[in-house]
Order: structure tokens, then sequence, then C-alpha cells
């Protein structure tokens, strides 16, 4: 007598149970609670650094059948435990959020880490699943996956015949080592990544066609990655639908890379400087792509919801030969350093002393980054030799939220020569100082001025500091002492310093409030008054806290950010969204 498969058995039974059910419903089969040492630590987000998304059922499965299931947390965390070594795909869903669909991730006996983006879906009564995808060499019939390639890697991306994604695709990316995304704050300066528009008037199935990587557009791609013998690198790949809808394959290749730079002879990067930045405000920068056609820095829908990210930006010099690959590691201990990316090495003629300047910067979006927590950063450049930066720190600062405050919106009979105030919530988030850009116009014929500005100078930007007391181990300002000044430097244009560090006479002109948090700008300190009877407005243009770091030459090392100065300063490279905005209008002469 042959004997039924287990499989079949449990059909069997299962059939038996509906037949058997006399209530009319089928009871729930629930998937046995898997026994294994693997752990997956995820985080689920609507943007690559945004807001969590909570309530998020993120479900594993293998070879098409489902292991177990976990919910997000309020943080948009999740954990899966107890699971066999494998690879695995892992699904996340929510009503109203697109979905996202991981395909190929290996578990092993150590904790592996994923971020899940969930963005608002376009429409929400569309299907929530991501692109089905068939990966091939160039060729279109060779399988991607478990293939060797030699100094180059030829593949097609094509969705599958029965996709049920939302057509059109909006964008594919491949990368090695690493999601692809957004450079604004996943990219490098040696970035790799490819990426991919289809034709958006079309509703077949897309293909990338036949790409054969490193070319003119994409000359890194392969660059870092890969050894004379082989290497066994992961190529990840990337499709956003029409909703929104996210679908990632890691493929696993093996990569021989002849490049003569990995037999050179390295020396270590200089000058390495970690800058964390906070975002309260998201905007187009934290979207994985843009609208066909539409400019880079343009917001595009759904891209500003509430929330705040972080990401690190780590810059560093490299004036000799260059190495074959930058890897940049990463410590939670000052002590244990973990690579976290590899990066296509390179060399710089100069090395400026603004940190921001440094021709090489890596951007660290993990989901590990935390509020309060203080990171060790380092870049190895690796050839036949390996050789470290120095290490440098940073503590992502708590997002920062300065109000409008007087004259209040909608404000009526307010003074031809007000005082603006506005909350300074500097030392709530533990920061050092923080930067504003008050704008002011006339809403009848539309002339202004930023403030503190220069009035004869048009749209001059009138940045100006606030710093309250944090002692030697902060600003060097006392505590319960303040100082205010412009343009970033104190020399240029002092205003307050009620310690007297600078001037001894203590000037006392843009008043702090200690107890309070606020900050005065007398409008007779820097313009004429303005007219009787007139509509104006007043907005926050700019608003950004910062720390300093003394351990390494009083250098900015933070930055949280409400709205970023400019739209052409990196790493922000995106129009600001909406800032707050209030109306008065003044009373008689």
């Amino acid at each position: 007598m042959k004997r039924s498969s287990p499989l079949a058995f449990l059909a069997l039974t299962g059939l038996l149970l509906t037949a058997c059910n006399t209530s009319g419903t089928t009871p729930e089969v629930k998937p046995p609670t898997p026994t294994g040492p693997g752990t997956i630590q995820g985080i689920v987000v609507d943007q690559n650094i945004g807001a969590p998304v909570t309530g998020s059922t993120i479900t594993v499965s293998m070879d098409g059948k489902e292991i177990t299931t976990s919910t997000s947390k309020a943080d948009g965390t999740f954990t899966l435990s107890k699971l066999p070594v494998g690879t695995y795909d892992l699904q996340a869903r929510k009503p109203g959020q697109a979905g996202f669909d991981l395909h190929g991730l290996v578990v092993t006996e150590e904790a592996v880490k994923v971020r899940v983006i969930q963005p608002p879906a376009f429409e929400t009564s569309a299907t929530t699943d991501g692109a089905k995808l068939v990966l091939t060499r160039a060729d279109g019939t060779t399988p991607l996956a478990g293939t060797t390639f030699t100094d180059t890697v030829d593949f097609k991306i094509t969705a599958a015949a029965d996709s049920n994604h939302v057509g059109p695709v909006r964008v594919m990316y491949a990368q090695l080592g690493r999601t692809p995304g957004s450079s604004s704050v996943t990219g490098s300066s040696q970035d790799g990544k490819w990426f991919f528009t289809p034709q958006q008037d079309v509703l077949t199935p897309p293909t990338s066609g036949a790409v054969t990587l490193p070319n003119d557009g994409t000359p890194n791609f392969i660059k870092g990655f890969g050894s004379a013998a082989g290497e066994a690198v992961n190529l990840e790949v990337l499709v956003v639908d029409y909703n929104y809808n996210y679908s990632v394959y890691i493929v696993p290749i093996t990569l021989k890379n002849t490049a003569k730079e990995a037999n050179a002879t390295v020396t270590a990067p200089q000058n390495a400087a970690a800058v964390a930045y906070t975002l309260k405000q998201e905007g187009s920068w934290t979207q994985p792509y843009s609208l066909p056609g539409a400019d880079a820095t343009t917001p595009v829908v759904n891209a500003a919801p509430n929330g705040s990210g972080v990401f690190v930006e780590l810059r560093w010099c490299n004036t000799d030969a260059a190495p074959f690959a930058f890897d940049i590691e990463r410590s939670a201990d000052g002590t244990t350093f973990s690579k976290i990316g590899t990066v296509a090495g390179g060399t710089s003629t100069a090395c400026p002393a603004n940190q921001l300047s440094r021709p090489f910067f890596y951007r660290d979006n993990s989901a590990d980054l935390s509020v309060g927590q203080t990171f060790t950063y380092r870049v190895v450049a690796r050839g036949a030799n390996t050789a470290a930066s120095n290490t440098t720190q940073t503590t992502p600062l708590a997002p920062f939220m300065p109000k409008l405050l007087a004259p209040g919106d909608e404000a009526t009979g307010v003074s031809l020569t007000p005082t603006f105030v506005i909350g300074h919530p500097q030392l709530e988030i533990g920061a050092d100082g923080a930067a504003y850009n008050l704008q002011l116009r006339d809403l009848f014929n539309l002339s202004g001025y930023n403030l503190p500005g220069n009035p004869a100078v048009a749209n001059t930007l009138g940045m100006f500091r606030v710093e309250e007391g944090t002692g030697e181990a902060g600003n060097g300002v006392p505590v319960g002492q303040s100082q205010v000044y412009t343009s970033g430097l104190r020399s240029n244009y002092l205003l307050t310093d009620t310690a007297g560090l600078i001037d001894t006479s203590k000037p006392n002109l843009a008043p702090v409030d200690m107890a309070k948090h606020t900050v005065s700008l007398p409008l007779d300190l820097f313009a004429d008054p303005l007219q009787p009877l007139r509509p104006y407005k007043w907005q926050m243009y700019a608003g950004y806290a910062y720390k300093y770091l003394p351990s390494e030459g009083d250098r900015i090392s933070a930055y949280s950010v409400y709205a970023w100065p400019s739209s052409a300063t990196q790493p922000i490279p995106a129009t600001r969204p909406l800032n707050q905005n209030f109306d008065f209008i003044t009373g008689q002469q």
C-alpha cells in the first residue's frame, strides 16, 4: 500500500474538517509555531526615513507557506523570532497604506534587520500587491540567481504576466550590496545605483530591457565589490508601482572583479566627520523617486506626511591613491565596529576644512539609528591591505519644533514696530543652539524682507543663531546665560551676550527668556516702521537646531531640522514643505 504524503494527509484532514463544520464557516488554520534560532528585527516607516507605521501586519513565508506573523508597534518596530535558518519572503499590509513585498531574505542564527517602507496608497481601493518580477540575465531566459559574473553584471527585469501590481511601474532600481533608493538619504558620492523609469503610458508588463553594467550612466556599479577569485554578493532590485507598492528582490550572485585597485597599497582616509540629521517635516527628499518629468526637488503627491526621521551623513577625504573600496563601519559602543556599507574607492586633490564640503560621503539611514544614542563611525580603505580613518561620533537630536508666538495669527491693531517672538525649544531636545530665518511680507504690495536681514538688499537671508548656555561641554556659554548673533559668526553682528563673553557691555538687543525659552526681535532694530492699517504675513522660513562636539574641535555633529534654509544646500536638496505662517493687521499711526 502506498503511503500518503504528510501534505496530502493534511489536505484531506482540512477537507474533512470543512465537511463536518455545521456552523457554515471554515475554522481558521494557523501555521505551526516556528522553532529555530533565527530572528528578524524590523521597522515600518512611511518613507525612507519617515514616520513609523503602527498596526501593519508582517507575514513571513517560505516556499509559499506562511510561517508566522507579527504586528508593528507604535514606534513601527516588529520582531519575528524562532525562525529556522533559510530564505524567506516578507510581506507588510495595512489598510490605507501601500503594500511592501520582500523576496529572498536570508535568515541565519544572527538577527537580521530590515526596513519596511509603506507610504500612503495612491488609491486605497486598489491592490496592495507589489510587482511580481521575473529576473534573468540580459538574454531574458537564463536565471539571474546563482550566476557568476566577471567584471560586468547583466540582467533584465520584467514584470510577470500574472503580476497583480498597479500599473504603470513608476521606477526600477538595482544595486549591489544595498537596497537602493533616493540618493538624498541613501546615496553616496561613489554611488553605484542603477535606476530606470519605464514608459508611463503603457500598462503591459514593464521591462528594463537588456542591461549590462557598469556603463557610462552607472560607472561605479561593481566598484568595491567582488574579488579575483569570486565573492558572493547580493544584487538588490526595487520596483515601485503606481500605487506606491514596493517590491524588493534580494538576488545572490557571485562576482569576479579583476580591477587592479584590488592589489593597490592603501593609506588611511582623512578627516572623517559624521553628522546626524533629524527631520521634523518630511518632504520629497524622503521619497525614493520623483514623478516622471518632474524636477527632482519638487515635492510629489503625498510627499509630506507628519513624522520625523533620522539619517547620518559621513564625509571624509582621501588625497592618496584610490583604494579598491571604502568600507563604512559603525559602532554603537565605540569599540566593536560592523560594516554597514561599501562604496567605490576614489581620490581627491584637496580636503576642505568645512566638513560639509569634503568630497566623499555616505548616508546611513539604518533602522538602528535612534535619537539620543551615540554612534561612532570610521571609513576603511581596502586594497591589498586595509587602513582605517579616524573615528568620529554623532548623537542624533530629537525632533525640533520652534513656534511663532507674537504677533499672533489673525491679530489686529498690531504695533507699527512690533516685537516678533518665537518659541525656542533648544534645551528641550538637548541641542546647543538653533538658527532661524524669519520672513516678513506686506500683503498689500508683496514687499518685505527677512529678519534680521538688511532691508536695503532684496531677499537677504538673515539667519540668526540663539544659544542658551550649555556650558563648556556644549556651546561654551555659561548655563543661565545666552547669546544671539547673525550670519553664523558671533563676531558678525552680536545682538545679545548676557555673559559678556565677546562684548563686556553685555548687550541684550534680542532678549532671550531663559525661563520661557523664547526669543524676541524688536522690528525697530532692523527696519523702518510698518505701514498703518496694513495686512502683513510673517513666517518661519528656516529653523534648525544643532549640537557641538568639543572632542572633535567643536564641530557641529548633529542637526534637528524644522525647515532647511535652502533647497540648493546638501544634504537636503529639496524645497521646504509648508511652514508656520501668521497673518496680522497693523493698527493706526
